[in-house]
C-alpha cells in the first residue's frame, strides 16, 4: 500500500496479536455493489492528485511477522551461483520510463502487465496505459478513476493489474479504506469488457471485515485468486486471508459473481504467500490454486485452494505441500547505496511477485523467488518447482550473485518455451540503485542464470527518505506475453532526492538468443559402422559456422552434420559461431563389440574314445548354447569348453560336427545383435598309438578383445616349434614382433600405452598363418 510516515509500525508492534482470531471459512459473499463503466478514454481527462489524508492513517503492512531463528540466520547458502552468464545477448526490445512519483508518496510498488496490443503499469496509487512501442494512450491517472462513480472509493493503492490471456481480458483492483484507513474496508475489482483497457469496464466492489493489506491476485482456471493479510483498523495483525472470485460470472459482468474467503489466524505459517498466477493453457480441470511461501526454516511451503462454485461451502484451503531446499540466510540490515549511508529494505520476508505457473506436457511448472544473503550481500534465490502427477519437487534452485553487488526485489517468469527471465534491482557503496535483467534459455545447464547480466538502466541518484524502514517498494513486475517476450517494470532514482522516484518499462525475448541443438544418429552403433552427427542452429544472426572435435581426440570437421566412425565410445563437441557469440553443445557415441568366439579347431579323435573335450571360447557375448548334428550330448550346453558324449550313431559314422551358437551382448537390442555361430568338426579314427594331442590345429587367440590394459595372445598347433608373432596397426606399422618356440605359446602383452584403435595379430609357423583384429580402448 501506500505509506509516507512508517514510525506508527513500531508503535504498533506491542498489541499486533491482541485480537485472537480462529481459521474461518469457506465464507461465500456477493459484491456490495456493481455496474458497467462508461469507456474509461472518456472518464479520464487527465490526472488528479490523491487524496494525502492517508499520511494521517494507521500504516499496516508489518515485516518479519515470523523471525528465523538463530540457526537459521547462521546458515549457509550451497547453492550461489558466484560467476555471470556467459551467453551474451542484446535481446531488449523496448526500454522507456514509466509513471513517476506523480502522488508524492512512497514507494510505488512497481507492476504492470501486457496483452496484445498493451502495456499496463500501476505505480501503487496511479496507472499509465501504453501500446507496445511504449507510446503513452492513457494517463497517468489516479487509480480510483477507474471506479468513478463508486461509492466508498477512496485511493489506497496496492493497485495490481493482470491479463487474462484465455480471456482476452484485464482485470485491474485496488483495496479502499474509508477517508482515514479505519473502514469500513472494501477491494475494488475491475474486469474489462473486450481486450482494450481503454474502454469499459465490469465493476465490482467487496466488503472485508478486516484491512485486507498486501492484495495479490493470480488468473487460474476456475477463478480470480487473491491473497493478503489481516489488519484491525488499529493495526493488529489478524493474519492472512486467501479469496477466490468467480472468473466466469465476472468475465460475463454477472452483477452477482461471488466470492469464496477463507481466513487464518495470526499464529498461522504462510506471511507473503501468493497465488499461483497462469500464463498459458490452464491447468487440467479441477487442479487446485497453489499458494506458495518460504518458510524461515529453509522450507517452501504450498496451500491448495479448492473452489466448488456448485456448492460453495464444499470449498477446501489446505496446507499440502513442504519442499526442502538448499539453505539460506535471510539477515541482511540493509542495502546500500552510492553517496548516502541511508540503506533500503531487502525486505526479505516474502515470496517476492508473482509466483508464476505455467502448464507443460506431462507436467506443471513454477517459478518463484525471494531475497537471500549471499555471502554477505543480498541475492536472489530462485527456484522452478515441477508438479508431475499430484507430486511436487524442485526441479532446480539457486541463488543468483555473480560479485558483491546487492541483487534483491526479483521478479520472475518463463515463456511458453521454459525459457526463464529474472529481472531485479542491483545497488552498492559504489553504484546508484539500477535495473537490470538476466535469464536461462530451457535447454542451458540446471540451476545457473547462463545469459549475461543486461543493464536496463543505471540509475543517476541514490534515494534519501529515511524515515523507519526506508522502503524500496514491495515488489516489481516480470511478465510474458504470447509472442514469448518478457516485459520488466521497477524503480530508480534518475537524481538523488527523496520522492523522486522514476520508473522504467523494457522488453526482451531470449527467443532471438543463439540457440543450438546436438544429436547422433543412431546414437549406438556396432563397431565399424558409421554415425551422422548433427546439429541444429537458431537465433543469433542467422549465419553461422560449425567446427566438431571430440574426447578422445582425433576427429574434426566443419561440416554442420558430418559423419563419425568411431572404434570407441566417443564424445563430440560442437561449436556453433553466429559471428559474434559461440554456443557449445555435446553428444555422445556409444560403440559396442561384436562377438569375439570359436568352437576350438577341427581335429581328429583316436579311437577308443567316448568322450571330448571341447576347446571352445568366447568374449562380449550375452550367452552361448551348443547343439550337435549326432546323437550324443552334452554335460552343460551353456559354457564355453562343454565335455561331449559321443552317441552310438556318432561312433558309428565316425564324424561329428558340433556348432556354438553365440547371442550378442546386447540382443535383442541395438547394434551388433546378430545371433552368431561356428562349428568344429571332430574326426574319429584309429591311429595305430598316435597322440590325441595332434588334434590341435594351428589356431591363435587373443584374450581378452577388446582390450583396454594387457591382453594375451596364445598360439596352439604349432608344427615345427616355431613361431612368429606379431602386432601391427591398419596403416601396416609394426608394434610389437617376437619368434617363439613350443607346440603351444602364449604372450601376454601391456597394450595401456598403445594409442586406441584397431590393430591386426599374426601368428606364422611353417606355411600356417592365422590373422585376428584386436580392438584397443
Amino acid at each position: 500500500m501506500k505509506k509516507s510516515t512508517l514510525f506508527l509500525i513500531f508503535s504498533l508492534l506491542a498489541g499486533m496479536f491482541g485480537y485472537a482470531q480462529q481459521d474461518q471459512g469457506p465464507i461465500v459473499q456477493k459484491p456490495v455493489y456493481f455496474d458497467v463503466s462508461p469507456p474509461l478514454r472518456d472518464m479520464v481527462a487527465k490526472y488528479q492528485p490523491a487524496d494525502d489524508s492517508w499520511k494521517e492513517g494507521a500504516v499496516k503492512n508489518y515485516f518479519d511477522i515470523f523471525k528465523p531463528s538463530n540457526d537459521d540466520l547462521k546458515a549457509t547458502d550451497p547453492s550461489i551461483q558466484d560467476f555471470y552468464g556467459r551467453m551474451l545477448t542484446d535481446t531488449t526490445i523496448q526500454n522507456f520510463d514509466g509513471t513517476g512519483n506523480v502522488g508524492g508518496y512512497i514507494p510505488p510498488d512497481t507492476y504492470g502487465d501486457v496483452g496484445p496490443n498493451h502495456y499496463f503499469q500501476v505505480v501503487n496509487c496511479s496507472y499509465a496505459i501504453y501500446n507496445k512501442n511504449g507510446v503513452l494512450l492513457l494517463g497517468p491517472s489516479a487509480n480510483t478513476s477507474i471506479w468513478s462513480g463508486l461509492p466508498n472509493n477512496y485511493n489506497w493503492g496496492d493497485g495490481v493489474v493482470l491479463y487474462d490471456e484465455q480471456a482476452n481480458r484485464w482485470l485491474f483492483s485496488q483495496f479502499s479504506l474509508g477517508p482515514a484507513g479505519n473502514g469500513p474496508f472494501y477491494q475494488n475489482i475491475a474486469v474489462s469488457q473486450t481486450p482494450d483497457p481503454t474502454g469499459s469496464w465490469y465493476r465490482y466492489q467487496y466488503q472485508f471485515t478486516n484491512y485486507p493489506d498486501y492484495p495479490k491476485f493470480a488468473v487460474w482456471g476456475d477463478g480470480y485468486y487473491m491473497s493478503g493479510h489481516q489488519f484491525t483498523a488499529a493495526g493488529s495483525y489478524m493474519g492472512l486471508y486467501a479469496a477466490c472470485f468467480n472468473r466466469t460470472q465476472m468475465i460475463a459482468g454477472t452483477p452477482s459473481a461471488s466470492m469464496v474467503l477463507f481466513t487464518k489466524s495470526a499464529s498461522s505459517p504462510g506471511f507473503g504467500y501468493m497465488p499461483s498466477d497462469c500464463d498459458g493453457p490452464f491447468a487440467p480441470a479441477g487442479t487446485p490454486c497453489f499458494y506458495v511461501y518460504r518458510s524461515p526454516v529453509s522450507t517452501l511451503a504450498m496451500y491448495e485452494f479448492h473452489v466448488d462454485w456448485t456448492t460453495p461451502s464444499s470449498s477446501t484451503f489446505t496446507q499440502t505441500t513442504n519442499l526442502t531446499v538448499n539453505s539460506f540466510n535471510v539477515n541482511i540490515s540493509g542495502i546500500p547505496q552510492l553517496g548516502t549511508t541511508v540503506q533500503l529494505d531487502a525486505i526479505m520476508d516474502r515470496m517476492m511477485y508473482r509466483v508464476q505457473y505455467r502448464q507443460f506436457s506431462g507436467y506443471g511448472s513454477i517459478v518463484c523467488n525471494h531475497t537471500v544473503n549471499a555471502s554477505g550481500h543480498a541475492g536472489i534465490r530462485w527456484y522452478e518447482l515441477r508438479r508431475t502427477g499430484t507430486t511436487w519437487s524442485v526441479y532446480q534452485q539457486s541463488t543468483y550473485s555473480p560479485d558483491s553487488k546487492y541483487r534483491w526485489m526479483g521478479s520472475i517468469a518463463q515463456d511458453s518455451s521454459g525459457n526463464i527471465g529474472l529481472g531485479f534491482s542491483i545497488s552498492s557503496s559504489t553504484m546508484y540503485p539500477s535495473i537490470r535483467y538476466t535469464g536461462r534459455l530451457v535447454g542451458d545447464p540446471l540451476n545457473t542464470m547462463t545469459v549475461a547480466e543486461k543493464t536496463i538502466i543505471d540509475g543517476g541518484g541514490h534515494q534519501t527518505y529515511n524515515v523507519g524502514r526506508s522502503r524500496w517498494g514491495d515488489y516489481s513486475g516480470m511478465t510474458v506475453d504470447a509472442d514469448q517476450v518478457f516485459w520488466y517494470t521497477q524503480e530508480y532514482y534518475q537524481t538523488s532526492s527523496e520522492l523522486g522516484w522514476k520508473t522504467r518499462i523494457a522488453s526482451f525475448s531470449l527467443g532471438n538468443a543463439l540457440v543450438i541443438n546436438a544429436s547422433a544418429s543412431p546414437g549406438n552403433i556396432c563397431i565399424g559402422d558409421s554415425s551422422q552427427l548433427s546439429v541444429t542452429a537458431s537465433g543469433g544472426s542467422g549465419s553461422y559456422t560449425f567446427l566438431w572435435t571430440s574426447i578422445p581426440p582425433g576427429f574434426t570437421s566443419n561440416l554442420q552434420n558430418p559423419w563419425a566412425k568411431p572404434i570407441i565410445n566417443t564424445q563430440y563437441i560442437i561449436e556453433v559461431n553466429d559471428g559474434i557469440n559461440t554456443r557449445t553443445d555435446t553428444v555422445a557415441v556409444t560403440v559396442k563389440y561384436e562377438p569375439t568366439y570359436s568352437a576350438g579347431n577341427d581335429s581328429t579323435w583316436c579311437f577308443p574314445v567316448t568322450q571330448i573335450h571341447v576347446n571352445g571360447y568366447a568374449y562380449n557375448y550375452r550367452h552361448i548354447i551348443w547343439s550337435t548334428l549326432g546323437d550324443g550330448s552334452f554335460n552343460n550346453d551353456t559354457i564355453q569348453k562343454p565335455i561331449y558324449t559321443l552317441g552310438s550313431n556318432d561312433l558309428l559314422t565316425k564324424h561329428i560336427t558340433l556348432v556354438m551358437t553365440v547371442y550378442p551382448a546386447n540382443y535383442p537390442y541395438g547394434p551388433c545383435n546378430v545371433i552368431e555361430y561356428d562349428s568344429l568338426n571332430v574326426s574319429l579314427d584309429w591311429c595305430n598309438g598316435i597322440d590325441n594331442q595332434k588334434q590341435n590345429a594351428f589356431s591363435l587367440s587373443v584374450v581378452p578383445n577388446p582390450a583396454h590394459e594387457s591382453v594375451t595372445l596364445t598360439v596352439s598347433g604349432i608344427t615345427n616349434a616355431n613361431v612368429e608373432l606379431s602386432v601391427s596397426d591398419l596403416q601396416g606399422k609394426i608394434v610389437f614382433n617376437d619368434n617363439l618356440s613350443g607346440f603351444t605359446v602364449s604372450r601376454k602383452l601391456d597394450v595401456s600405452g598403445y594409442p586406441k584403435g584397431i590393430y591386426l595379430v599374426r601368428a606364422k609357423s611353417n606355411g600356417n598363418l592365422k590373422t585376428e583384429k584386436l580392438v584397443i580402448y
